[in-house]
This record gives structure tokens, sequence and C-alpha cells, in this order.
């Protein structure tokens, strides 16, 4: 059988095969890395709470900043990238702070996972990839909502690492013989709000992804 190639078709910008222990690992990675130039940088370890604004800045130099973003009808857009400025743009009507987290998390995910998307120079983002900077900001097709989905799974593994999930999940009593058991998520989500600053369906969507049985789904389940 043959397979027609579209003569503009991108390997790289268009088939980001990444799957959720690969993103498991790149945060894994990331973390790592922040920590030593954090250290490099301060002196000083970084605060167990992580603070995504400080970690987007130590990695790659860019800064967190509020504004409103126009929005399309039928969408909702509560973060973009402009790396032509070194900026992650949030929108300043977005303030529950769950969301917050994880929308400069998401954003977040982009550089870290999908760096064919950006123009570099010295090893430092400043813009888009000529080829397919364009097409990144269509909101249609596949490779648009894989790209979405792979941030969002980074998103979720920065704010809630499976380590300190699983911890939790000890101090709650729901794991027995390393076996995580079905737990009420409704009688404990205040513990994992404080804990990992999730809103309710981002932290539904984690555990999902964990693959970890809860009760009181409040969100349709994601494919996972």
């Amino acid at each position: 059988m043959k397979v027609r190639i579209p003569k503009n078709w991108d390997p790289l910008g268009d088939s980001f095969v990444l799957t959720k222990a690969d993103i498991e690992q790149q945060v894994s990675n990331d973390l790592g890395r922040f920590r030593s130039e954090y250290g490099q940088k301060f002196g000083v370890a970084p605060s167990e709470i992580l603070d995504v604004e400080t970690f987007v800045s130590v990695l790659w130099g860019f800064a967190v900043v509020y504004e409103e973003i126009e929005q399309v009808a039928g969408e909702e857009t509560l973060g973009t990238l402009r790396p032509e400025t070194q900026n992650v743009v949030v929108d300043s009507r977005c303030i529950h702070h769950g969301r917050l987290s994880f929308t400069i998390a998401h954003e977040v995910g982009h550089l870290s996972l999908h760096g064919p998307l950006f123009r570099r120079e010295n090893n430092k983002i400043i813009g888009w990839a000529t080829t397919i900077g364009k097409r990144n900001k269509k909101k249609d097709g596949a490779s648009y909502a894989r790209r979405e989905w792979q941030a969002n799974v980074y998103a979720g593994a920065l704010l809630a690492p499976r380590t300190e999930v699983v911890e939790l999940l000890r101090e709650i009593g729901a794991v027995s013989f390393l076996t995580a058991n079905s737990f009420s998520l409704d009688e404990h989500f205040d513990k994992f709000e404080n804990k990992f600053g999730l809103s309710r369906q981002a932290l539904e969507i984690r555990l999902d992804h964990l693959g970890l049985p809860f009760t009181g789904r409040r969100y349709v389940q994601m494919s996972v």
C-alpha cells in the first residue's frame, strides 16, 4: 500500500508521539533540572511546594504576564504562549488559584514537550518556528488535539507528582499492600486541593491518568 505524504508535511510539527510514561519521565527530568539550576542561581533549595512561575522562569527564561485574552465563541482560552517576548500569557479574568497554576503548567508543557514548534538562538526560544508557527495557532486538527492532551498530562504530572499523590493516599488510608484502594473524592478533596492546588476537574483527570480508583466523580472521564 502506498502512503501519500503531503508536500508540506512536517514530521516534527505534525507528529509528537509521546505516551503518558514519556511525559511523566520528562516532568521528572525537568524537576530535577529545576532543583539543580535553582540551587546554583539562588544558593538554596526551592520550596517543596512548586511555584510554577519560578519554574518557567528558571528553566526557560519566560515571565508570566496577565492580560485579557480575546475569546472565540464556543471556546475558552485561559493561557497562551508569546515566544517572541518570552512570555506565558494568562487571562487576567482567571482568578481561581488552581486554574491559574494549571494554565501556566499547561503552557510550560508545550515549552518542554514541543520544542520543534519554536525557533531558537543560542538555545533560547525567540519565536515560533517559521514552518509551523501559524498552524500551531489553529484550533482544529488531530495534531493540535494531541499536543493539547500532552500539555494537560504534563501539567497534572508537574503539579501532582505520582510519588506525592501516593503519599497522600497512604495518609488517608487508601493504600494497602502496595495497592491503591478506591476512596471517596468528596470526602478527601480538600486534602488534595490544599496539597496540589488543582481544581476538581483537573484532579479527576490526574487521578484517571494515574489509574487510581475513586468515587464521587463529577466530570465525564476523559480518554487516558
